[in-house]
């Protein structure tokens, strides 16, 4: 039986199973599939299975669903993967994801001024920006520390990152020693050590390569980087 997930951020809030031909999601109370958010219609999407397959479409909703980043604008197949996403939120079809005991909870944001049928209203840059962040929390990337300072490096694009502080690197850090590699392999992702002066720690275990797994921190001199993989 094939399985709905929602997600907000990295977060998988609920697991459904698509047990009826007709799956409502929105803000009102008594859909199928309720998303407290007022960045959510109170109709937003359906889901319909067909002899083709199961299909979504948009439900008249102020904002907008989309599906893998493009917005929707009439009926479109899913196939196992796709991201319907609304909002903070995703909707990820024919992907159970496991459920925290605790999942953060959907917060309930008042309606900006002028918002249509108590929905808050986004303007298109902000849907963009929206959809932007929340794929790329859910892509594989590494967390970094250093000196006091901290960013996001998203692997996404490349599968790869060479961590240094040359023009080499392509997370440049000034300080940072030279070079770890992160890089994306047939079975996931691995670290390798390529500085032969400084000792690479993964999990606090020495090592000069190695595969990767969520939440895994590699250490190289003053250098820290957090691995989140991909969300799956």
């Amino acid at each position: 039986m094939p399985k709905l997930t929602v997600v907000l951020g990295r977060t998988p809030l609920k697991v459904y199973d698509l047990d009826q031909p007709l799956i409502k999601i929105g803000r009102t109370q008594g859909l199928d599939i309720v998303i407290d958010n007022m960045s959510v219609s109170r109709n937003q999407a359906e889901i319909v299975k067909t002899d083709g397959g199961w299909i979504v479409h948009d439900a008249g909703s102020s904002n907008g669903t989309f599906v893998n980043g493009e917005k929707l604008s009439g009926d479109r197949l899913l196939r196992a993967g796709d991201e319907i996403t609304m909002g903070k939120y995703a909707v990820l079809f024919e992907r159970a994801l496991e459920v925290q005991a605790n999942p953060v909870a959907a917060r309930t944001v008042a309606p900006s001024a002028g918002s249509e049928h108590g929905t808050m209203f986004l303007k298109a840059d902000e849907v963009k920006k929206l959809q932007q962040a929340g794929a790329q929390k859910r892509q594989a990337h590494l967390d970094w520390e250093l000196k006091g300072e901290k960013g996001t490096y998203h692997l996404a694009a490349t599968g790869a990152a060479l961590v240094g502080s040359d023009d080499l690197s392509d997370l440049n850090l000034a300080g940072a020693p030279n070079h770890v590699l992160v890089v994306k392999t047939d079975d996931g992702y691995e670290a390798r050590n390529l500085c032969t002066f400084r000792g690479m720690m993964v999990k606090g275990v020495k090592t000069t390569r190695t595969k990767l797994k969520d939440g895994d921190v590699i250490e190289v001199g003053g250098l820290k980087l957090t691995f989140k993989d991909e969300l799956r």
